[in-house]
């Protein structure tokens, strides 16, 4: 799942820095965009309109100390304790800096109403620098449910509960499952999900999809066809992934039942990632042609043709309750889904409303019901939009967008046309 806003990220200089006497200065501010107040570089995590190393007096402070490690820039603090721990010590100072200091309100769209920090919130502001806004959110910062026995009921975390898990890494057992208004993620107010079994049907028709794109959610609907979102095989500009990745299904903990390479893709030719966020909702979908006949061994989910007696209860809210599965950023290792959410709103553009508790990994992931035809895919998750009311939209393309071209699809390359 995708995050759409309107305006535009920078990532602004941290106010306060100090640059030690007799630093070498940083010279060349030959960009267009230096001395803006923004670090306009790609390399620090800026929108890239400054070519790297032409933009050096704003990007002063994210050049300074030890950004050794990998995750360096993202705005995400990696060190341990204070941070999501992915970084050793001292080698993410970058993003580290507000946060170690006490937080601050130094990013530019602070104290706007709105948490901006990464994983808490619309993730433009840099960690700790939208500590106002963030206040009511902040005891989920750098927070997971990527312990094993995450959604058990059971706090396992060191102190709190038996310390079978590792610190921060059985939230929803161990905070409980409410949700503050305004919390920029999944969850309608409470956090529904739970561990599917991965390994049994129709769970295990469900796949990881990890290649260039990033880490998405696929699903089988023929035996070498998944069907997934297009975002998670095109960039930032809509061109295709130099490698679309692998899917393995009935993933979990480390092990899957059944992998196979992605050969082909095709996304659809009309979804553009730069678009909008009020542009048109039914265009992110994609399929994908495998190395293997992965369904054969892990099955495979029908696609449901929507009737206009189906659409007119679905928007009413007087309809299947819905399945949905997906591999949730806060829970990679591990299945997670919902059972008995709801579509709240038919739209136009084939695309829907739903309640259930999806977040980025989710993408592609199917919503699903238990139809005539078996388990049967209904729409696929696309992202979540922002709204005036704090609680985001969760909008997934349905099946009346890509039923036709997919059928076309899989008579290809199963050579069934």
């Amino acid at each position: 799942m995708i995050v759409r806003f309107v305006r535009l990220a920078a990532w602004i200089v941290l106010a306060g820095v100090v640059v030690a006497a007799g630093s070498p200065a940083l010279a060349d501010d030959s960009c267009p965009y230096a001395r803006n107040g923004a670090c306009d570089e790609e390399r620090y995590g800026g929108p890239g309109v400054c070519t790297n190393g032409t933009d050096d007096s704003d990007c002063r402070a994210h050049a300074a100390g030890n950004n050794s490690c990998q995750w360096a820039y993202d705005g995400e603090c990696d060190h341990p304790n204070i941070g999501t721990g992915a970084c050793q010590n001292g080698t993410d100072q970058s993003d580290c800096r507000a946060l170690a200091a006490g937080s601050n309100d130094s990013c530019y769209w602070a104290n706007d109403g709105e948490c901006d920090e990464p994983g808490i919130g619309t993730g433009v502001c840099i960690d700790g620098t939208d500590v106002t806004d963030c206040r009511p959110v902040a005891y989920l910062r750098h927070r997971t449910n990527a312990c094993v026995s995450a959604f058990d009921g059971r706090c396992d975390e060191p102190g709190s509960g038996s310390g079978r898990c590792a610190a921060r890494t059985d939230t929803a057992d161990c905070l409980g499952r409410s949700r503050p208004p305004g919390m920029q993620d999944h969850f309608f107010g409470h956090d529904d999900r739970i561990r599917p079994p991965a390994d049994e049907p129709p769970w295990r028709a469900i796949g990881l999809l990890e290649g260039d794109g990033g880490s998405c959610t696929a699903a089988l609907v023929a035996p070498r066809v998944a069907l997934t979102a297009a975002h998670c095989v095109l960039d930032d500009v809509g061109r295709p992934v130099a490698d679309p990745g692998r899917l393995f299904a009935g993933y979990e903990g480390g092990r899957h039942i059944a992998a196979a390479a992605v050969v082909g893709a095709l996304a659809n030719p009309l979804y553009d990632p730069q678009a909008p966020a009020d542009g048109p909702g039914g265009l992110d979908w994609a399929f994908l042609e495998l190395d293997r006949p992965l369904g054969d061994i892990v099955g495979t989910f029908s696609v449901f043709a929507w009737t206009e007696r189906d659409l007119a209860d679905a928007d009413a809210g007087d309809w299947h309750r819905l399945f949905q599965a997906g591999y949730s950023w806060d829970s990679p290792d591990y299945l997670t889904g919902n059972i008995g959410c709801l579509v709240s709103g038919i739209r136009a553009d084939d695309s829907l409303l739903h309640q259930c508790d999806t977040t980025q990994g989710d993408s592609g992931s199917p919503i699903f019901i238990e139809g005539p035809n078996g388990y049967e895919i209904v729409a696929i998750d696309s992202e979540f939009l922002p709204t005036d009311k704090g609680a985001p939209l969760n909008l997934a393309v349905d099946s009346r967008a890509f039923l036709e071209p997919l059928r076309r699809f899989i008579a290809k390359i199963e050579g069934t046309d």
